[in-house]
């Protein structure tokens, strides 16, 4: 069953997640939320970063994630729950270095490369602040999968869109009837890695205890 938001508050994305995980998941295996947004770090405990809302207020990724914890979402209580966030981790420009070798097709005449978000102003004058969390449950059966590293900028084209949800969405429909998540995300980030004269390099939090393969 796959549900739509679009153009979300800061408010409305907690309030669609927490309305999310309120409900009564027993018959199903899993969930996944994916979140496509402008981002900011963040001060965390557990997981980094921060997504806006379309009002300028940036939403911690670790109040996300910790929306689905056992008191809040027991129904989800070992199952797996999984995050893929699409947003930039900060302003920082990676340059990469020289290798011996090159993927020339990833570099198609006048498909250069843009920013996956450009700088959003924080209305609430500072992205970096704790959630006024002191202690946090420990993570079970939950897996986050970031576009790139904290810190750094998340990029797309201008034809084919962000670098990260176009090679995501290729490498799954390509090899998840085989292959465990893991090991899809690792032909992701690989594929992304190459992309580009600005580098990109998508990682995860792991917290699943066994590994998932998706029913095709």
């Amino acid at each position: 069953m796959v549900e739509v938001k679009c153009d979300l508050t800061c408010k409305q994305i907690v309030q669609a997640l927490v309305e999310l995980a309120q409900r009564d998941h027993s018959a199903l295996d899993c969930c996944v939320v994916v979140i496509l947004s402008h981002g900011c770090q963040a001060s965390h405990l557990q997981f980094p970063g921060a997504v806006y809302g379309t009002d300028g207020f940036p939403v911690p990724i670790e109040k996300i994630v910790n929306i689905f914890n056992g008191t809040g979402c027991p129904s989800l209580g070992g199952k797996p729950k999984l995050f893929f966030i699409q947003a930039c981790g900060g302003e920082q420009k990676d340059c990469g270095f020289s290798v011996v070798s090159a993927s020339p097709e990833d570099r198609a005449p006048g498909s250069d490369p843009e920013p996956d978000a450009v700088p959003f102003r924080d209305r609430s004058g500072s992205c970096d602040q704790p959630d006024a969390v002191s202690s946090l449950p420990t993570p079970s059966d939950i897996f986050v999968s970031y576009s790139t590293f904290p810190g750094f900028v998340s990029w797309r084209d201008p034809r084919s869109g962000s670098w990260y949800i176009e090679t995501l969405d290729s490498i799954f429909e390509q090899w998840a009837h085989s292959e465990d998540l893991h090991s899809l995300l690792l032909r992701v980030a690989n594929a992304v890695s190459q992309k580009g004269i600005y580098k990109q390099i998508p990682g995860c939090f792991n917290f699943l205890r066994k590994k998932l393969f998706f029913k095709t």
